[in-house]
């Protein structure tokens, strides 16, 4: 398994996804509802948060769909 090297870049991201979570996390608990525009944050952040995981990942020498229809 691939270890992440959490540098200031990383940890950033991770802060962000966090601090973007936390209010949907809490309406879930109090039983509010989540706007859409509360998803859409999430959304870009867990983007941004892949994004940051790819680029420490190394890459394969065969994108993920060509393995699979060699497979």
């Amino acid at each position: 398994m691939n270890e992440l090297d959490l540098d200031s870049g990383m940890a950033a991201v991770v802060a962000y996804v966090r601090e973007v979570h936390a209010p949907i996390s809490q309406a879930i608990a109090n039983g509010d509802n989540v706007t859409g525009t509360d998803c859409a944050f999430l959304s870009g952040a867990v983007q941004a948060l892949l994004d940051a995981i790819d680029a420490r990942l190394p890459q394969p020498e065969q994108p993920v769909a060509a393995l699979k229809a060699v497979a």
